[in-house]
């Protein structure tokens, strides 16, 4: 019976299906690429993207060309008589438009800068036919508000330091999704690990009940033993079936996530060898990280809604020049023979007298939330510091941790190996047999645990820091 128990262990295959072999590389890999938060990620990162392109388009010349061809009209409106008496009159044109302009704004100073050249025709079909034009072949401009708030000056500001956050966060994100992958894949691996081990062990347990039944039957143990053995064998089927279960959800998430049918049979990763500097850490989290980005831009931002808030509080004036040329006519042609010169100047301004310190109200306000995003950001950036220096001196222990499972692991497989011997020849009893396999598959699963730790908490620290510490280069 011993000799057909050690043939059979021997024999026990570790397959669950025809499987597809994964590494943790492959995990990782395909997190970057085939994953649905991967994809989400990347579409973000375009929408900033073209959102920044938007925005640099501003500062560049606009040229257009507009027109309305026709807008015609019929309808009945009061017209004044030769007598000087008003009288309704049908009255049925359509007029017509074409211009050509170009605009550019200077960002720094808030102004506008415009020419244009424009062609006007009005067909009148009633009361009488006629035809004649309007035309501007030339017209210069320039607007300049003095005194009101420059909003594109304070974008230019704002725009590529909220573009550098997108990339940022196109990181983390890519980041965050490695760390999801590698959650899915330890959890798929500790539920195979599982399940074949309780596969192997049901193969015992129906080895062991037969032994038991023929040991009763010559009277070497008591009917109290080979009824413990039986009910070990029905637990041992309930578990299985609950393992199975257990596998095929976490197999359900991981084909799911990563998008594929096949079966897969994971292996057992490497451990990580990577060294990490607390100080070097903490430095390129200052350097690298989004939240840096982000608490730049938040102090941008409440400094543009001070200078909002000021800028409505006092005065504001706008001044307008253009200068062109425009002429009318019969035809096309006499409106651009002897064109006469036309100029437009106009200076407006708004000067609060009496506002029941509206326009103070709104400067302290935005003073006070200045303050409180300095000091917001302030202890934002402090706590985040505190959970990186956290993350990696727990990652510091597990390493530790790790090593202690890795030897509690070979020490607890060995008793259990003893200790199968020992039933075997009728020196120990069924119940140290049990907690000799309980303690082996506990081992076998903390180990598991401590190498998920310290992959996860390496890839977190990669996420707060955008730092790759086995290469010592910035996250591309």
């Amino acid at each position: 019976m011993k000799t057909w128990l050690t043939i059979l262990t021997l024999f026990i295959t570790t397959a669950i299906f025809a499987q597809k072999n994964i590494s943790l590389e492959d995990v990782l890999r395909w997190s970057g690429s085939q994953t649905f938060d991967f994809h989400r990620a990347e579409k973000e990162f375009q929408i900033s993207f073209w959102q920044y392109r938007y925005h640099l388009s501003n500062n560049r010349p606009r040229l257009m060309f507009n027109g309305d061809l026709p807008n015609f009209s019929r309808t009945i409106i009061p017209v004044t008589q030769n007598d000087g008496v008003e009288a309704f009159r049908e009255r049925s044109l359509a007029t017509s438009l074409v211009e050509l302009s170009i605009a550019q704004n200077i960002a720094s100073t808030g102004t506008t800068i415009f020419a244009s050249s424009q062609l006007n025709r009005i067909d009148v079909f009633q009361p009488t036919n006629a035809v004649s034009y309007l035309a501007y072949p030339a017209l210069l401009g320039i607007r300049q508000p003095l005194g009101s708030f420059n909003a594109m000056r304070w974008e230019n500001k704002i725009q590529p330091i909220r573009y550098q956050e997108s990339q940022k966060k196109f990181k983390e994100d890519v980041e965050m999704a490695k760390v999801k992958s590698m959650q899915l894949f330890f959890q798929l691996l500790l539920e195979q690990e599982n399940l074949q081990l309780l596969e192997k062990q049901k193969i015992f347990s129906d080895s062991l009940f037969l032994l038991a039944k023929k040991r009763f039957s010559v009277g070497k143990i008591t009917e109290n033993e080979l009824l413990r053995n039986e009910i070990n064998h029905l637990q041992t089927e309930q578990e299985l079936m609950q393992a199975r279960n257990q596998y095929e959800f976490a197999l359900r998430q991981f084909q799911s996530y990563f998008k594929i049918n096949e079966s897969v049979q994971l292996h057992y990763p490497q451990e990580l060898q990577a060294e990490i500097n607390l100080e070097i850490a903490l430095e390129r989290f200052r350097k690298n990280s989004r939240k840096s980005i982000e608490i730049q831009r938040k102090i941008i931002e409440a400094d543009k809604e001070l200078a909002q808030a000021r800028a409505n509080a006092g005065l504001k004036a706008d001044i307008s020049l253009a200068f062109g040329l425009s002429k009318d006519g019969q035809t096309i042609r006499d409106v651009y023979r002897q064109v006469k010169d036309q100029e437009n100047a106009r200076v407006s301004f708004q000067i609060p007298i009496l506002d029941w310190q509206r326009g103070k109200s709104q400067v302290r306000v935005a003073q006070l939330q200045k303050e409180m995003i300095l000091q917001e950001t302030e202890r934002e950036m402090q706590e985040m510091e505190l959970e990186l220096e956290l993350q990696i001196k727990n990652w510091f222990a597990a390493q530790k941790q790790l090593d202690i499972a890795k030897k509690n692991q070979m020490i607890a497989q060995k008793v259990y190996q003893m200790t199968y011997q020992e039933y075997l020849n009728g020196n120990t009893n069924l119940s140290e047999l049990e907690r000799a396999f309980a303690s082996q598959s506990l081992s076998k699963q903390n180990y598991l645990k401590q190498l998920e730790t310290i992959w996860i908490g390496y890839y977190k620290i990669r996420l707060l820091t955008l730092y790759d510490f086995e290469k010592n280069l910035p996250l591309d």
